[in-house]
């Protein structure tokens, strides 16, 4: 019995002994984490202030933000056992890091590289372009997509990362664990770099060394573009606007890297996915150019009425309603309505809309128009009885044929961004010593696009949209039946162009609306007008049975109750034309600035950066881009005419020499391919001086064939 009893004693003794050992080790591993908390403490700190030194010099506005930043109150930045910092992520409430996070980030950038995720557009439809036009654009890019087929047809697609890419894309920064494996491992030209979330990017600057990072960026010439905080739609707006600024290098042939799970990083690939043909449109082309030229000289000459395109001008009738007419088909819906409040509202047309309201007896106070071709001229004539121009004033931009202002009793003209006959205008004010225009912006590519642009830019701040679709339900029914597409029995006379495939939008009341990719470019740009400085204060009403379009307010035209005003519409116009435009003076001259010499010289010194020896992928990519950066740091100098000049060829050319480069063979086996596509740029650019002086003043003479 007693030796039972001593057995079970020594027993319990174990039991205890073995629970005070686990109790002291669990002691000393709080201690131990302790110390390590301490430490950490006090090393984030300092790296805190190191970092906010770094972002002020790189980055100053991310700097403001993070000088007295608080984050949410479950913010959780907390230590590993093993010391590492870790972050509970606030989708899913679990850490984003395993007990290990330099092991898991390394197995990650590792396995990202393996299977490299890229972003890519084909050009091998260039060649089979039709010319009908006989444009110069059309010859060159058709040249150059039969190299690009060549290579295409000869060799393998490439499908490994090896070495430098023109742009890498990274979702989520995390605590930074994988910034610098990934700089070292995918050297890019272009790093974009996105954190949705603020707090983690507020988490990163106590874990990871951003001063060091960007300082080796900065050093390697890198260009890095930080997006902190901007959801989805922010971050898209963001790559979008810089590709159309600085070219779509900063975002073509891209490596995808998702450095943790997030349903706003998911829904951001998503649409970089389905709209990322976006980037690769609208940039202009040669032929565009010298019309643009052109058109601009001789409408400055003529002493067409320009727009005070001032943020300092204001408006003293910014709060009459305006109604913007498009000639989606949701229009036949409204025209009674608008009928019945005409006298009370400033109404701007936007080009075929014109028809179909004249046909209801409507006269709009303002028809828009915004296609330069002499069509324009030619259709204007044609299906707009001369008696009702005449009632009617136009609203159009610069680069607009010079013959159009003659069909109406008054036409007024802004600058056209991202037009050669703009920054000649511009350069031409420079050197006269006035004051610089701005430019309407977002007015591309419908006239819908432009009619807001202009409403908005003119101070207006009570707008209402009609028949602005951007889209359509039915096919059949593509704009409003009493217009000129369609005959007296509704049938179809003139088939609208369909530029891209087909989408489903969300529509303005609810169901969903078809487009094509043109139709929404057109919304989307919309959108971006609504967002700048200019649109502040802006109460814009979308009546339209289209597109819903983001910055409006659904509304139907049974619901809308128009303000009572006791100003006459004829003195709001009046106040338009006479006081928010101004006549050029008789000595304003822009041909005198064309400097044909320094733009011949600016071609023979792209083509001496391409005559360089080079051997591989990547010295055939930096001697693209070296190039580029001449071209493109001519853009806010004297001589950015030139640069728009021959922007829209730099751009097609180089984005699909460089497509090409990174999609097919090898370091070695792409470089004939890319030796004769260079040829093709080359030749193109040893031609562009003679067809400069022989073409800026060429006007339209693309007919409209009723």
């Amino acid at each position: 019995m007693n030796n039972q009893r001593y057995e079970q004693s020594m027993v319990e003794s174990k039991d205890v002994e073995n629970q005070l050992k686990q109790i002291e080790k669990i002691l000393q591993a709080s201690v131990e984490k302790s110390v390590l908390e301490e430490k950490f403490i006090e090393e984030a700190n300092d790296q805190f202030e190191i970092n906010l030194v770094a972002l002020k010099k790189y980055f100053p506005e991310i700097y403001d933000k993070y000088i007295n930043f608080s984050p949410k109150e479950q913010f959780n930045l907390f230590l590993n056992d093993n010391g590492s910092p870790n972050l509970v992520d606030y989708d899913t409430n679990c850490p984003i890091y395993s007990a290990d996070p330099i092991s898991q980030v390394k197995d990650q950038v590792e396995n990202a590289i393996k299977s490299p995720v890229f972003s890519k557009v084909s050009y091998h439809y260039l060649e089979k372009l039709d010319n009908q036009y006989d444009f110069i654009h059309v010859d060159l890019i058709k040249s150059a997509g039969k190299v690009y087929n060549k290579a295409r047809n000869s060799l393998e697609v490439n499908t490994e990362l090896k070495g430098k890419v023109p742009s890498s894309v990274i979702f989520g920064v995390g605590l930074g664990y994988h910034l610098n494996a990934v700089l070292d491992a995918v050297p890019s030209e272009y790093i974009n770099l996105f954190e949705p979330e603020e707090d983690y990017f507020f988490a990163s600057l106590f874990t990871f060394d951003w001063a060091s990072y960007l300082k080796k960026i900065d050093d390697k010439g890198l260009s890095l573009y930080l997006s902190i905080g901007v959801d989805e739609e922010g971050v898209y707006q963001d790559l979008y606007s810089r590709a159309q600024e600085q070219g779509p290098f900063t975002i073509s042939n891209s490596w995808f890297f998702q450095h943790y799970p997030s349903l706003s990083i998911n829904n951001l690939i998503l649409k970089l996915k389905d709209n990322f043909h976006e980037f690769f449109m609208g940039w202009g082309f040669i032929d565009d150019a010298f019309m643009s030229l052109a058109h601009s000289c001789e409408n400055v000459k003529r002493q067409l009425p320009m727009f005070r395109a001032h943020y300092d001008v204001e408006n003293h009738f910014k709060d009459f309603p305006v109604f913007i007419v498009a000639n989606g088909p949701s229009l036949d819906n409204d025209i009674e309505f608008i009928k019945k409040f005409r006298d009370d509202v400033i109404v701007v047309s936007c080009n075929s809309a014109s028809t179909a309201l004249i046909k209801n007896g409507i006269i709009p106070d303002f028809h828009a128009a915004l296609e330069r071709s002499r069509a324009t001229y030619d259709f204007l004539k044609a299906f707009l009885p001369e008696d009702a121009r005449k009632q009617m004033s136009l609203l159009t931009v610069n680069v607009m044929h010079q013959d159009v202002a003659s069909l109406f009793s008054w036409a007024g003209a802004a600058l056209k961004g991202r037009e050669a006959g703009t920054s000649l205008h511009q350069v031409a004010e420079m050197f006269s010593r006035k004051k610089s225009s701005m430019t309407l912006p977002f007015c591309n590519p419908l006239v819908g696009n432009m009619a807001l642009s202009y409403v908005v830019s003119l101070g207006f701040k009570n707008i209402y949209m009609f028949g602005v679709d951007s889209g359509y339900v039915d096919p059949a029914h593509h704009h409003s039946k009493s217009s000129m597409y369609y005959n007296s029995e509704g049938d179809t006379v003139y088939q609208p162009l369909q530029i891209g495939s087909q989408l489903r939008v969300p529509g303005n009341f609810g169901k969903e609306v078809i487009a094509d990719h043109f139709l929404y470019s057109g919304k989307v740009q919309m959108e971006r007008v609504l967002r700048t400085a200019r649109a502040q204060g802006v109460s814009c009403f979308n009546c339209s049975d289209g597109s819903f379009i983001d910055g409006t307010t659904p509304l139907r035209s049974d619901d809308i109750i128009l303000p009572s005003n006791t100003r006459r519409r004829e003195n709001v116009i009046d106040y338009v034309k006479s006081e928010l435009f101004y006549t050029p003076d008789k000595d304003f001259d822009l041909e005198k600035y064309l400097d044909f010499e320094s733009f011949e010289k600016l071609c023979s010194t792209m083509i001496e950066i391409l005559s360089e020896p080079v051997s591989v992928r990547s010295e055939a990519f930096e001697q693209v881009m070296k190039q580029i950066r001449l071209l493109m740091s001519l853009k806010e100098t004297q001589f950015s005419h030139h640069f728009m000049v021959l922007e829209g060829e730099a751009l097609y050319l180089n984005s699909i020499i460089i497509n090409m480069l990174f999609n097919y063979g090898d370091d070695e086996s792409i470089m004939p391919f890319y030796q004769e596509l260079k040829g093709v740029w080359c030749d193109f650019l040893e031609d562009a001086p003679s067809l400069y002086r022989k073409n800026w003043n060429k006007a339209s003479d693309h007919v409209f064939e009723v």
